[in-house]
């Protein structure tokens, strides 16, 4: 009796907070909802693969109708496919279809043509690859199919100087950022709520010193903390699997700290967010899962539906993810990531500005 009396005043306590306990079953839904539509299988249709159709004739007809079944094909010049793979990074990869190539296969002479890659992108690569050896065999119909081979592909990357990455790259960069998150949103969140237990708000309210100035400098603190546990993680990455780390040791550090500076004002929303300290685990590991998926830190960004990565523009873990695979991944200077280090420096500000306007301390 003893025991169910006990039991009972606890699920009192657990129901009182009613959106800690409806987030019980609202967060898992969300979140395998968000890994279901990523893992539908539908990614690769929303590849965009610009191509420069230099040929315009009957075989470089047929590899871009065979192309566009499984890839969003898009016939533009070659400055602007150039753009969307170099520096926009929107794209994979461009392809080149070379003037008189439908003339040479027809006659069954052989044609180079040229795939500029992004090989930062290696998965959405793979599904290029697989469709343009679809094409070519589309296009052999044409002729005799038992000729011999008639396509020559030739790779080059627009990117950097390595040609081929693994999963290795994605994922080790990716669990790193998640670990970080995970960290500065439980840290800020509770660090602040245990705040209310121990007494030290009230103190704090009293105090000749600024609520800006005072949650600035608990933010620092973890700031610091962040960045040395995100950079530790890339050189574990780098001592034991040969992670790319880059050309410069100095852009990588303030490539970190400018996305450990978004994430950790960030992390001050959601403990926002989380009005009571029951409510910080739910609300907490929702905005992880969530953020890390659409962010590509599990899998690439590619692999996402349309409409997710549309939504992801908005995500802190999206651009971290752009900015660190530039550096480790692309060997772009300091000069060439400022835009997007300057996104997430904005990102954070405004989420501070957000966060201290919308932070209270609970009365319980």
């Amino acid at each position: 009796m003893k025991l169910l009396r006990i039991a009972l005043k606890d699920l009192r306590l657990i129901l009182r907070d009613r959106w800690a306990a409806v987030s019980l079953l609202i967060v898992p839904i969300v979140i395998i909802l968000v890994i279901a539509e990523t893992q539908s299988g539908e990614g690769s249709s929303t590849i965009l693969f610009p191509i420069v159709n230099e040929d315009e004739g009957p075989v470089a007809n047929v590899l871009i109708r065979t192309l566009k079944e499984h890839l969003d094909v898009r016939v533009v010049d070659r400055e602007t496919a150039e753009s969307w793979v170099a520096k926009e990074n929107r794209s994979p990869a461009m392809l080149v279809l070379p003037t008189g190539l439908s003339k040479r296969y027809l006659t069954e002479r052989p044609s180079t043509i040229e795939l500029f890659t992004d090989p930062a992108a290696w998965k959405a690569l793979q599904a290029i690859r697989m469709a343009l050896m679809l094409a070519d065999r589309e296009a052999s119909s044409l002729g005799d199919p038992f000729a011999e081979e008639l396509l020559d592909l030739k790779e080059r990357s627009l990117t950097g100087t390595w040609l081929k990455f693994t999963s290795l790259e994605q994922n080790v960069p990716g669990f790193a950022m998640t670990f970080v998150l995970l960290s500065m949103i439980f840290g800020v969140a509770f660090g602040m709520r245990d705040e209310e237990a121990w007494g030290t708000s009230a103190r704090l309210a009293v105090a000749p010193v600024r609520h800006a100035t005072i949650v600035a400098g608990k933010l620092l603190a973890r700031l610091i903390v962040g960045t040395v546990q995100l950079l530790l993680l890339l050189f574990f990455g780098h001592l034991v699997y040969g992670l790319a780390l880059g050309n410069s040791a100095l852009t990588l550090i303030l490539a970190a700290t400018v996305i450990v500076f978004a994430m950790t004002c960030f992390s001050l929303v959601i403990a926002a967010a989380a009005s009571t300290r029951e409510q910080v685990v739910p609300v907490s590991i929702s905005a992880v899962f969530i953020l890390a998926a659409l962010g590509g830190c599990w899998w690439p960004f590619f692999e996402q539906p349309k409409w997710m990565q549309i939504v992801a523009q908005g995500a802190v873990t999206t651009w971290s993810m752009f900015t660190i695979h530039d550096v480790m991944l692309r060997d772009k200077t300091f000069l060439e990531i400022l835009p997007k280090l300057a996104f997430l420096f904005a990102y954070g500000v405004v989420s501070f500005a957000v966060g201290l306007r919308l932070f209270r301390y609970s009365d319980t």
